[in-house]
């Protein structure tokens, strides 16, 4: 498993890698969101480090962010804030209020 420490995070049963570049506002999100929910990771910078760069575009992806979740082969680009809590198990407040309405309608006026 892989985690980023010394973010006050808890660790988390997923393996996350997010694939991140420099000065890019849809990365600095992704990884707010992770802090926010708690979530352990690790970041491959491709900025910083060529190799993780050209591991991306092996698997031609040529944009960060890139969120590989539990070693799927097909990660989640860019910012897609709900995709992502879906993915980690992690329901907003209001898909959690959705599964649980009840559907009045079929109870008459």
């Amino acid at each position: 498993m892989y985690y980023e420490l010394g973010r006050g995070i808890t660790l988390s049963n997923k393996n996350v890698i997010i694939y991140i570049s420099e000065n890019n506002p849809h990365c600095k999100k992704v990884l707010h969101l992770m802090d926010t929910l708690e979530i352990g990771y690790k970041t491959k910078n491709v900025t910083m480090n060529g190799q993780y760069l050209q591991e991306l575009q092996n698997r031609g992806i040529f944009g960060t962010p890139a969120t590989f979740i539990e070693d799927k082969k097909h990660p989640i680009l860019g910012f897609q804030k709900e995709k992502l809590k879906a993915a980690l198990g992690k329901q907003s407040d209001t898909a959690l209020y959705k599964s649980k309405q009840i559907n009045y309608r079929n109870y008459g006026d």
